[in-house]
C-alpha cells in the first residue's frame, strides 16, 4: 500500500491495469482451451462434441476482442509515457521478445482486429443477414433443446456467426480460416502473458529497488488437476438430476 501511494498516478494505474489484463487474458485463454479439451473426448456423442466446439468458438471470439483492446490501451497508457522508457531496459529477454511479436502482429490489419470489430464486442445484424444462407447449406441448421434452459443450444445462430467470421478471414478455405484464427489468438495471448508478466515484475522491482524474490513469501499451491486434464463441456447434468 505504501509503495502504491508513493508511485506516480499514471504508473500506478498502469501497474494495476496490466495485472488485470493478464488475469483476464489468462482466464479466457484457459477456458477456451478447456472447451477444446472437451471436444476431443471420444466418449462424447457427435452432438456433444459439436456443442463443445461451438462453445470454444464463443470464448475464442471473446479472447480475440480482449487481445485487441489490450494492444489499444498500451499505446496511450504505456508506450506514450515515461514509464515505458524506464521499464524497457529492465524487461527480461522473454518479455522483450514477446513485445516484438505483439508489435509485428498488430502492425497490419490482422484476424484479431476483424474479429473484434464484427464478432466479439459488437453484434452485427447485417453479418447474420448476409451469411445465414451459406451456413444453412452446410450443416444441421437446428435448435437443440437440452431439457433445461442452460443446456439449450441455438446451433443455427452459431453456425451463421462462425460462417461469417471464417469467411471474413478466408472466404475460399474455411478450414484454413479456423486454423488461422485459433493459432493467432493462442499465439498472441501467450505473447501478451509473457510481456505483461515481465512488465509487472520490472515495474515492481524498479519501485522496490530489489528482486521480487527477496520480498515475497512462499506458499504451496496444490492443484488437483493438470492443465490437460481439465475440460468444460457445453451440456451439463442439472444439480437436481439423479
Amino acid at each position: 500500500m505504501d509503495m502504491l501511494l508513493k508511485m506516480d498516478s499514471a504508473d500506478r494505474a498502469f501497474l494495476l491495469l496490466a495485472g488485470h489484463m493478464q488475469n483476464e487474458l489468462n482466464s479466457v485463454h484457459k477456458v477456451f482451451a478447456w472447451c477444446l479439451h472437451s471436444r476431443s473426448t471420444d466418449r462424447r456423442s457427435s452432438i456433444e462434441r459439436l456443442a463443445d466446439g461451438i462453445q470454444a468458438m464463443i470464448y475464442a471470439r471473446i479472447l480475440a476482442g480482449k487481445l485487441y483492446e489490450a494492444r489499444q490501451v498500451l499505446s496511450a497508457a504505456f508506450f506514450a509515457t515515461k514509464l515505458w522508457q524506464r521499464v524497457k531496459p529492465r524487461l527480461d529477454p522473454t518479455a522483450q521478445e514477446a513485445l516484438k511479436k505483439i508489435e509485428k502482429y498488430f502492425s497490419n490489419i490482422k484476424t484479431i482486429k476483424k474479429v473484434r470489430n464484427s464478432f466479439a464486442f459488437h453484434y452485427s445484424a447485417a453479418e447474420f443477414g448476409l451469411n445465414w444462407e451459406a451456413a444453412a447449406d452446410e450443416g444441421p441448421f437446428e435448435l437443440i433443446l437440452g431439457g433445461t434452459v442452460g443446456n439449450n443450444l441455438h446451433l443455427a445462430s452459431e453456425l451463421v456467426a462462425n460462417t461469417a467470421l471464417l469467411s471474413a478471414i478466408n472466404s475460399n478455405d474455411r478450414e484454413d480460416a479456423l486454423r488461422t484464427f485459433f493459432n493467432e489468438v493462442q499465439s498472441v495471448a501467450s505473447d501478451f502473458t509473457h510481456f505483461l508478466e515481465g512488465t509487472v515484475v520490472a515495474i515492481l522491482e524498479e519501485q522496490f529497488g530489489t528482486s521480487l524474490g527477496a520480498l515475497g513469501r512462499e506458499e504451496e499451491i496444490s492443484p488437483a488437476r493438470s492443465y490437460r486434464e481439465v475440460s468444460i463441456p457445453f451440456f451439463c447434468k442439472p444439480d437436481t438430476a439423479p
